[in-house]
């Protein structure tokens, strides 16, 4: 059964009803889930929502509510944090108005996967129960078939099953196949996963090479879901067959690995060390503890200990004896989480036991009022500081010298560098709390820390505990905090009140500044920066900040001044500032995401868009725009690519809409330079815009004809607001009617209610 007919249907309603940004929508929130982009989805999750409210659907809640939950319990591995919302979800899937709802069988891998993550054999038999009884009630027609099977396969995986869950999606891919219906990349991928998890590397990448090879003789593309476990699996199979190098070469770098492959990604990267201690550093130690962190933080409460045992052992290997007492602590607080044991207890008492049995701590190696100079002499031999070997010394140098401000400072630093974060903070508190008249490094390093982290509740204590004896410190707090939030009304109110304190305040005056800019109140933004630019030793900066607040205020008299004051020169001498200053990019947001655009500059800080938008996206060209002098991207360090360099900026402000509708879009073989530039100007006569979005590799091939590849174009035009989209048709129609081949206008012809079949017969025919 195909589960999507409904969706495609739906889409298809909204964009007969001029909804097509709506029906976009669910495309990109199931394509950003498989991307592995978690923020992404968590973005566009509010409007997917209230577009199932708009409309009343309740196929539609549950369809998104799978879908978050394939971001948080598939991407994030969520476990408890999860579990009453999948509980919920399945709940509703099953009620009288969405049971017949094809994404209510979904909602069951759901369930089934949020227990896997809590304690995946301590709910073994619930996981098997619930993919059971949905198996029960569809058919192997149904995609869903192929992902239930595949929990149940886990399930006898965790169960210490491995065969059997072999032997399971043999079957259960014969029936697919008896159903005259092809297997998806999940079984084989499971599969995989049975093998690695079970020793039996070769057999593995035999699997794996062989997916590949089918992938690329097919060509397809692939999102980030299927490429990257088939990577990482690949990564640990070669790391257990003691191919090391290779295995090395095929690992994904930790950062492009989304929480519910870095367990895989854990497990390879401690065989790699086994081998090769010189692999084994703080910084791999550090990404172990957020992996952990993580897991713990979502009460993926097996996952925890499992991880932790790696992690310990790692980490005696480096000698960070402190670091494995950390995770040591940590696998404890969640064996007590478990719903079943299952040899738990005993692999912590296993870690216990390696711990007890590794050399002490080193003993300081100079007195501690020595011990930061000596430091850094140590670290000055071109090797660099390593924060995790340092904090043991640092430690119990602060053991020695409590009262000690810049020893403790540098050792809740090197504590936070090695992923050690609540025990950086409770140091720094300890200090704080003794020395409530002083606001020395330690009470600014917490500030930050707590704000990093969102803590507000921890804020407000440090705001209380200084309020009394240094209130300027407490302000600060409250600013720094406000920021964090993006509260720009409270962050004027703190900055505000600290200026009145300490006017000298640059930081207080320069966030202050970035609030009323943030609010629109460009002027009163633009006063702030032009005092910065009075009073810094070093004005460059702010002169660039006052122009850009300037500008958005239309001030052209103050751009001017700043800009007089950095050497540039302006050609004109009154009026708004629209001059000739090249080529940039400019860089918008659109529903959260970001966008990027050719415009030409015109001023020290503003540019005219010139690219249309992508069909489909809120239009932008001619739109007169003021940007951030930051560059987005730096500029190359090599010569080649800085010659092909182009500024990237982001846009602060829109002073002036270019006035176009939406794009429409164009697609087919190129008509050639000359038949391409008379109608370039036939478009722009009218007051149009064209823009091809075609790369100079673009090629079609036309199956009616020799079947050699072709240029092509794909291009957009966007007409006035007050231009009917039947004048773009029929001027289309016309300005190609002497092309040698055919154009596709699809979406157009549609909205005006014209004939659409040429447009599918193009796209037949060129397989656009």
């Amino acid at each position: 059964m195909d589960i999507w007919n409904w969706v495609e249907k739906l889409q298809d309603d909204l964009g007969e009803a001029g909804q097509a940004q709506s029906a976009q929508l669910l495309t990109r929130l199931t394509d950003e889930v498989c991307e592995l982009r978690m923020d992404r989805v968590d973005a566009l999750l509010p409007e997917a929502r209230a577009l199932g409210k708009t409309l009343g659907n309740p196929w539609l809640e549950v369809f998104v509510g799978h879908w978050e939950m394939r971001n948080r319990v598939g991407n994030r591995l969520e476990g408890e944090s999860a579990l009453g919302d999948a509980v919920a979800l399945f709940e509703r899937a099953h009620r009288a108005d969405t049971v017949e709802c094809p994404q209510s069988v979904c909602v069951t891998q759901d369930l089934a996967a949020c227990y896997g993550n809590i304690d995946g054999p301590g709910w073994v038999p619930e996981r098997v129960e619930v993919c059971e009884e949905t198996l029960a009630r569809i058919d192997p027609s149904w995609a869903c078939f192929q992902c239930l099977s595949c929990e149940k396969a886990d399930a006898l995986l965790d169960d210490g099953n491995p065969q059997g869950a072999l032997d399971y999606l043999d079957v259960q891919a014969g029936a697919v196949l008896a159903h005259g219906r092809k297997v998806y990349d999940s079984f084989p991928e499971m599969r995989i996963k049975i093998l690695l998890a079970s020793g039996r590397a070769a057999e593995a990448l035999t699997l794996i090479e062989q997916r590949q090879a089918e992938v690329d003789a097919e060509r397809e593309s692939e999102p980030a879901n299927c490429t990257v476990p088939r990577r990482l699996s690949r990564a640990w199979a070669l790391a257990q067959l003691g191919r090391d190098d290779e295995a090395l070469e095929a690992l994904v770098p930790w950062h492009q690995v989304s929480p519910n492959y870095r367990r895989m990604w854990a497990h390879t990267v401690a065989l790699l060390v086994r081998n090769a201690p010189e692999r084994n550093s703080w910084d791999l130690g550090r990404r172990l503890s957020a992996t952990l962190a993580h897991y713990a933080e979502v009460g993926a409460h097996r996952f925890v200990i499992e991880i932790a045992g790696l992690c310990v052992d790692m980490a005696l290997q480096r000698g960070a004896v402190w670091t494995a007492q950390r995770h040591l602590a940590l696998a404890r607080e969640h064996l007590g989480r478990l719903r079943q044991d299952r040899g738990a207890a005993q692999a912590v008492a296993a870690m216990a036991a390696r711990i007890g049995a590794a050399p002490a701590a080193p003993a300081l190696p100079v007195p501690a009022e020595a011990l930061l100079g000596w430091l850094v002499e140590q670290g000055g031999n071109g090797e660099g500081r390593d924060p995790e070997r340092e904090a043991q010394w640092l430690l119990q140098g602060v053991a020695a010298r409590p009262d000690d401000a810049e020893m403790l400072d540098v050792a809740a630093s090197a504590l936070n560098a090695c992923g050690a974060e609540d025990e950086a903070i409770a140091l720094l508190w300890a200090f704080v709390d003794r020395h409530a008249h002083q606001d020395a490094a330690p009470a600014y390093s917490l500030m930050r820390l707590l704000v990093q982290r969102g803590d507000q509740a921890g804020l407000d204590r440090l705001v209380r505990h200084y309020q009394p004896q240094v209130p300027v410190f407490a302000l600060w707090c409250q600013a720094q905090m406000a920021h964090k939030l993006s509260d720009w009304t409270a962050l004027e109110h703190a900055c505000s009140a600290l200026l009145v304190a300490s006017p000298g305040s640059h930081g207080a005056r320069n966030l202050l500044a970035m609030a009323l800019m943030a609010m629109h109140r460009f002027q009163d933004a633009a006063t702030q920066y032009r005092h910065l630019t009075e009073v810094l030793e070093e004005p460059r900066s702010a002169h660039w900040d006052h122009m850009t607040a300037a500008s958005a205020a239309r001030d052209w008299e103050a751009v001017r001044a700043s800009a007089a004051a950095i050497g540039m020169q302006l050609e004109s001498t009154q009026g708004p500032v629209e001059e000739d200053f090249g080529w940039v990019i400019i860089r918008c947001m659109d529903s959260g995401e970001p966008i990027e655009y050719y415009a030409r500059r015109t001023g020290p800080v503003t540019a005219r868009i010139v690219e249309n938008a992508p069909a489909h996206r809120r239009q932008r060209v001619d739109d007169w725009v003021v940007f951030d002098a930051e560059l987005v991207h730096p500029v190359p360090e090599d010569e080649a690519e800085r010659s092909r360099f182009m500024p990237t900026h982001a846009e602060v402000h829109l002073l002036e809409s270019g006035g176009h509708a939406a794009s429409w879009l164009v697609d087919g073989v190129h008509p050639g330079e000359d038949a391409w530039a008379i109608f370039s100007d036939a478009v722009k006569a009218r007051g149009w815009k064209v823009w091809a979005h075609s790369a100079d590799d673009y090629q079609l091939t036309d199956s009616e004809g020799d079947a050699v590849p072709q240029p092509g174009v794909l291009f957009t035009v966007a007409q006035p607001l007050d231009e009917p989209p039947l004048a773009l048709h029929q001027f289309l129609l016309e300005a190609t009617a002497e092309w040698p081949h055919r154009m596709c206008w699809l979406r157009l012809a549609e909205a005006c209610g014209q004939d659409e079949q040429r447009h599918l017969d193009v796209i037949t025919r060129y397989g656009l």
